[in-house]
């Protein structure tokens, strides 16, 4: 889907904060940027939709994903709080493929002090020079 045309910014903003959006509609929009790889712009419209059952998906997709960032705004959006098995498989997600910062970010809030340092070992290498096979910063 992507290059389909979607939404103009200003089109966008103004449905996402009028009051008489049509619940079905967003959900439909939040798809739609879905497919384009909008995952941000799609819990916008989810959100707005208070469509649980496609933020519930999004979020595993995060985990799955490693990524720190979307995971924790959808977890706020859902009212949900982590666990600290979950910040830790996000962690180790993110550790599998690279994320190095996100990896990071994710034991930080498990509380994982040994996976941090490994983690803060691996960044501080590649800072140095000596990146890792796998690591990538992001």
């Amino acid at each position: 889907m992507p290059g389909k045309k979607l939404l103009s910014c200003l089109r966008k903003r103004d449905l996402l904060n009028t009051d008489r959006s049509d619940p079905a509609q967003l959900g439909h929009l939040g798809t739609r940027y879905l497919e384009d790889g909008r995952i941000s712009d799609a819990v916008d419209f989810f959100e707005k939709a208070h469509d649980r059952d496609r933020l519930t998906s999004l979020l595993k997709r995060c985990l799955a994903e490693g990524d720190f960032f979307l995971y924790r705004r959808v977890s706020r959006v859902l009212d949900i709080s982590p666990s600290a098995e979950d910040w830790t498989k996000l962690g180790d997600a993110a550790l599998s493929l690279g994320k190095l910062r996100f990896a990071r970010s994710a034991y930080r809030e498990a509380g994982v002090a040994e996976k941090l340092i490994q983690v803060e070992t691996l960044i501080s290498g590649y800072r140095e020079g000596r990146p890792t096979e796998t690591a990538h910063i992001q």
